[in-house]
Order: C-alpha cells, then structure tokens, then sequence
C-alpha cells in the first residue's frame, strides 16, 4: 500500500546550472549555462519522482543544505551564495539571494525575494515557524528574519567575527537555540533567544579543521562533518544544561560533504566527495552509520555518483538518493536493514545542490 503520508509530502531539490569546477576543484563558471532551479520529488511507492519545476537562483556554493520546506509542504526557503561570472570560465560572483517558495497543488510558486549576506549558505527555520536564520560564508554574518503569514521580514545581523565563515546554522528541537558552524575559525557557536531578535553566547566549542555541513535529530543529537584532508570526520554534539558538548570524533571517508540523519535518527548517512569534484576518475560513496548513543557504526556502503551532496530519506526510511551534482543526476539506494542497494538514478537537468524534506 503506497505511504499516504509520502503522497501529501514533498521533498525538494535546488539545482545549480552554472557553476562546474576545474581541476584545482576552483567553482567556476560553466561552459553551457542553464537556470537554476528547485524541483519538487515525491516519494512514491518508496522510489522518489521528480515532480514540478520552478527557474530561481541557487548554489551549489558552501554545504548542500541552502534550502528548507515547511513540514506541512505548503512553503519553502532557498538561498543563492553564488551566480555565473561573465565568461565560461571565470570565477562565479558571490551572491546574497533568498527566494521565498509557495507550493500550491504541486505546484511551486516565487512569491518573495530578499538578501541577506554575501555567501548565503544554510538557512533555517524555528520549529514554531516564526523566525528564520540564514548563514553567511563571505560575509561572516548571520541573517536573522522573522515569519509572519510565510513571509520573512529582516530583523537584525549578527556578526561571526571577520573570516569566520558561518558555512551551516540549524534551530535546536528546542526553537530558543540555534547552533552556527564557523568553518573558518574551526569552532561551533551558540545563538540564544533575545528580545525581539538573537543573541551570540561566547562559548564556542572547538572542533577539528573544516567543520562544515551539520544536520540535527530531534531528540538533538547534532552531526557535524569536518572536510580536513588529513582527518576527515563526523563529530557528534550535544547540548546539555546551557552548554556544546564534543561527544565524539568518528573518522569517515575522505570529503565528508554530504550528511543526513534518518527520519527516525537512528542513523546517519554520510556522502564522500573523495575529489570526484575535480578528478573525472573518482566517484563518491555513500556510508551508512548506526547512531549507538554517542557513537557511530558503520553498517553499509555504496559507490554513487560525482560530486555529491545533498542526501534525502524517503519517509519510512528505505530509501535514499544521493544528489551528483558534477553528473546532473540523483543515485537512488534501497535500505533493506543490510545493505544498500542500487535502483537506478533520477536525470537532471541542472547539478542537484542541496536537498531537503518535509518529514
């Protein structure tokens, strides 16, 4: 019997059309340009079907979390931190782009557009719905907006500190925290609840060398995975009584971009771009790790395609696909509790970027 649930809700997909890389792994602008874009997928009988699409600007710039869609699958948030350079070739432009998304009987509508900072990265959205909050990788900021009526209003900017990077931010279960990943300065910050706005605490938490895409579970277990060339690593953080605290360290394969927990939480998926960004010979992989407390097993791996990124569950858990940006594909994977296995892989248009689902 087909998943009710998945049938009312969407995940959804941001796709970069003008950016490819060099061999140095530089971005830079593509050869052939075509829009960018975000595409509904439903999931259908456990295998994902690519539904309507809608031209705006993305980025495959920073980590592949730049957009968000509201559990109820009526809305959505994407952010742009880059756009094409004028020549094939040149470095792509930084950008500060966030497009506010209306999906209406499958269909997604543009019904807003603001900026927030140079290099807009993450974005996020409170539990309540009330407050959204944007990562600013150039800039060093964070955008802060308040949400009324599926409108963002912006409300203040707070400053990271020069070089910080702010590369992920993600509300905590609790919608009073949100935790900011200072790639630059190798640290986790802690935002608070303020007035009418937010507030920086001055604990940071150390962590690694290139700490970069972060996902959360709901009982707040946080993820973060570190992209050091020496030491690629996922570190696994809690907060407890007011305060970040370093659970553990697990090492992982190398370019650990891509990371997602499952549904339920009880595991974690971590991507590795193991330089398929640059080197047409590799490809990446996808491994599969039991959450065990504060701790990560690994239970199953599968090559995928070049590049990936963003990382999407189907509702029950069954079922993942991998976004290729390099290869304009998604790499669909069936869980059976065992292995992961390969079903097929979904065509794109433009380089898949960044994923997100409503469950």
């Amino acid at each position: 019997m087909q998943d009710v649930h998945a049938a009312e809700q969407w995940a959804i997909s941001a796709n970069d059309g003008h950016t490819t890389t060099n061999t140095a792994g530089k971005m830079i602008t593509a050869r052939t340009i075509v829009p960018d874009s975000l595409s509904l997928i439903r999931f259908e009988h456990g295998l994902p079907a690519l539904g309507k699409t809608l031209d705006l600007p993305t980025s495959v710039e920073g980590p592949p979390t730049t957009v968000w869609i509201a559990p109820d699958s009526h809305w959505a948030i994407v952010t742009a931190g880059s756009h094409a350079g004028a020549h094939a070739g040149d470095s792509v432009i930084e950008d500060d782009v966030v497009s506010v998304v209306a999906i209406d009987h499958a269909t997604p509508h543009l019904v807003q557009t603001l900026h927030a900072g140079l290099g807009a990265s993450q974005v996020t959205v409170s539990p309540d719905q009330k407050w959204a909050l944007v990562g600013n990788r150039k800039s060093g900021t964070v955008s802060v907006f308040s949400v009324t009526h599926r409108q963002l209003h912006p409300v203040q900017t707070l400053n990271m500190g020069a070089d910080s990077n702010p590369a992920s931010v993600l509300f905590l279960p609790d919608g009073q925290h949100a935790v900011v990943v200072l790639r630059g300065r190798h640290q986790l910050a802690l935002l608070d609840r303020r007035g009418d706005g937010f507030g920086i605490r001055e604990q940071r938490l150390d962590l690694g060398h290139a700490p970069n895409t972060m996902d959360v579970t709901g009982s707040g277990l946080i993820a973060i995975g570190d992209q050091d060339p020496a030491h690629p690593t996922v570190h696994l953080v809690r907060f407890n009584e007011g305060t970040l605290n370093l659970l553990n360290t697990v090492p992982v394969a190398p370019g650990p971009e891509p990371l997602r927990f499952s549904p339920d939480g009880r595991y974690l998926a971590v991507g590795a771009v193991d330089n398929s960004n640059k080197d047409p010979s590799k490809h990446g992989t996808l491994t599969l790790y039991r959450v065990d407390g504060s701790s990560l097993a690994p239970v199953a791996s599968e090559n995928v395609g070049r590049w990936p990124q963003g990382i999407m569950f189907s509702p029950d858990g069954h079922t993942l696909v991998v976004q290729n940006t390099t290869d304009k594909t998604m790499t669909v994977l069936k869980w059976d509790s065992i292995r992961l296995h390969p079903v097929g892989t979904l065509p794109m248009t433009a380089g898949p970027a960044a994923a997100a689902t409503s469950w």
